[in-house]
């Protein structure tokens, strides 16, 4: 018996670009693009399917416009435009728990929570941190963060794979949050990434 589920998933829609935009994008963000579907408006070339299938990343081909409620956070990365489909997990979302967590996360280990998320160490290259909720990080952070809330914390970030409300951090956010030792506070004004000293 054929047995089918529906899921709600994160998406980046690509818009039409050229065969190495698209390479230099995947190349780059490959970590981060682990839990979403790719959907290409035009049948990529061979190569980028081989590149595809190397990080075994999740894609589709349709030149359709998806049903379902669009994000207003698009994201444009040199001739890609993405667009986050909205994701609930729970009926009530849980806003009020926070996780604290007083260790250092190590390589290889993976958190994916519901729940504000608070990390008094360091996250390790190879570490994957998930919250729809915001993430305060106080400790040295070298691996992926991904995260959905309305405010995420960083102060020393050794990673290029950081994502904040479906927006990959660029290198110039980086440096930014980076120029000195004080906590960064990270915020978000409509289409425009905000990075103030706290501390």
């Amino acid at each position: 018996m054929l047995q089918t589920r529906q899921k709600q998933v994160r998406c980046f829609e690509l818009s039409i670009a050229r065969k190495e935009q698209y390479l230099n994008f995947i190349h780059k963000n490959a970590p981060l693009l682990q839990d979403y579907l790719l959907l290409f408006k035009a049948p990529p070339e061979l190569e980028v399917l081989e590149v595809l299938a190397h990080y075994g990343l999740a894609y589709s081909v349709s030149a359709r416009e998806l049903k379902g409620k669009p994000s207003d956070q698009i994201v444009i990365y040199e001739a890609m435009e993405a667009l986050e489909s909205v994701e609930t997990k729970s009926p009530q979302p849980i806003l009020d728990r926070v996780q604290i967590f007083e260790r250092h996360i190590r390589s290889g280990e993976e958190i994916d929570s519901l729940s504000s998320l608070i990390f008094l160490g360091n996250i390790n290259h190879g570490a994957k941190i998930v919250s729809e909720q915001n993430i305060s990080i106080y400790g040295r952070c070298e691996g992926i963060i991904i995260c959905m809330g309305v405010c995420m914390v960083l102060k020393n970030v050794y990673s290029a794979h950081i994502t904040f409300q479906g927006e990959i951090l660029n290198d110039v956010m980086l440096a930014r949050i980076n120029e000195n030792d004080k906590l960064k506070l990270i915020t978000r004004n409509d289409d425009i990434i905000k990075i103030k000293d706290i501390a």
